[in-house]
Order: C-alpha cells, then structure tokens, then sequence
C-alpha cells in the first residue's frame, strides 16, 4: 500500500470512530423564577416548560440534540414568563409531553457520567431537582458533575468580558465572542449558545473542572 493509500485508510478508520459523549448541556424554559430560599419543590417554585439537551464531545462539539415542551399537569404557564419565552398554557398542553419522560432522559445521562453545563448551572440543576422531587424520584443533586458556564467565563474579565458580581449575561457573553444566538430564551438557542461558550472555553484552556455539590440542607 502506497503513503497515500495508507493515509486514506487511517483516515477512513478514524472517521468511522464515533465521538465519545461527555457533556450534558442543557437549557430550561420555566414558569417563573426560583426563591433561592426556599427548596427546589416548594409549591410556590415554577415549573419546567421546556428543555434542550446536547449532547457534546470532549471538545464541545455536538454529538446530538433535542428540544421538548412539557405538558402541563397542574400547572400552568405565568403571564409574565411567557411574555419572555413566547409559551402559552395552550400551546404547551397542545405539542408538549410528559415530564416523566424528560427526567428519564435526563436521569440515564446523569447516571451515565455526563458533565451537567449550562449557563446559570445553579438555575437549570435546581430546575431538574424540582422536577425529579415532585415526582417522587431522587434528585442526583449529588450525583450531578456540573460546570456553570456563566461562572466560568471569570477568566475573560481580564480580556474585556463585563462581569458584575460574578454575573454576566448570557446575550452579553455571545456578543463579546461573536456568537449569534438568534432565538434568546429559546432552550435549544441558549443551550446551543451555552455549547459554544463551553467549546470556546475549552479551546483556551480555560474550562472550569466539573464540580458535586454537596446539600447542606433541602435546597
């Protein structure tokens, strides 16, 4: 076999090797916002209404992807929140599907061994722990590896990034790197913008290592 012939073949071999998932990055689309005081499953806390998974690569690169609504069972979506992600009760109790199904999904690729990321990982893992409790499961809180992505774009205030209080916004971050997410508060658009924030921060060496926290209490 000729150089060329030999460079096709291994070519060849490692494109049929298929990407080996590491990360779980994800996006929810809620009925409001979380009272941080108070536990994840307080009747007063919102609902999940939508989520997007993606799966990625060791480098943040997308192995898969897949958006839901969920339908609402005993719930439905506040006026405000819809102002923001364009849900309605109506249209979530039309197309959406059973939150069971999703905390399956989600539950397997946990316990699998994914890296949970999302961009405000404190708002979207407590969004799954609600869900998971309210149906009677146990919440992995302490099963769940995560990186915040918002957290851990700390490094780049250094570079220009506009950070206050450790906090920055998901629209402001896609702006400073040139990323276009033109669904804002969309899951999949803002959980795809979160997988490029991830990919670009791997790239730099600058990815947080994935965390376990600990519950002190119900949270």
């Amino acid at each position: 076999m000729n150089m060329v012939a030999q460079t096709n073949a291994q070519e060849a071999t490692t494109n049929t090797v298929p990407a080996q998932p590491v990360y779980l990055v994800f996006d929810t689309e809620t009925t409001g916002l979380f009272d941080f005081k108070l536990p994840a499953d307080d009747p007063s806390q919102p609902r999940l209404a939508s989520v997007a998974f993606i799966i990625a690569d060791k480098d943040g690169r997308a192995i898969s992807t897949r958006k839901s609504y969920i339908k609402p069972e005993g719930w439905e979506m506040s006026e405000g929140a819809g102002a923001v992600n364009g849900l309605t009760t109506e249209f979530l109790a039309e197309v959406g599907i059973s939150v069971s199904e999703i905390l399956d999904d989600y539950t397997s690729l946990i316990r699998e061994g994914l890296i949970a990321v999302a961009f405000n990982a404190q708002f979207d893992c407590k969004m799954m722990r609600s869900e998971l409790r309210r149906a009677g499961r146990g919440d992995l809180f302490e099963d769940t590896r995560n990186i915040c992505v918002m957290r851990g774009l700390a490094p780049y205030r250094d570079d220009g990034l506009k950070i206050t209080g450790g906090f920055v916004k998901l629209s402001v971050a896609c702006e400073f790197f040139g990323i276009i997410n033109e669904s804002a508060h969309d899951a999949l658009s803002d959980a795809e913008a979160a997988r490029c924030l991830l990919e670009r921060m791997i790239r730099d060496g600058r990815v947080p290592d994935a965390q376990v926290h600990y519950a002190k209490g119900k949270v």
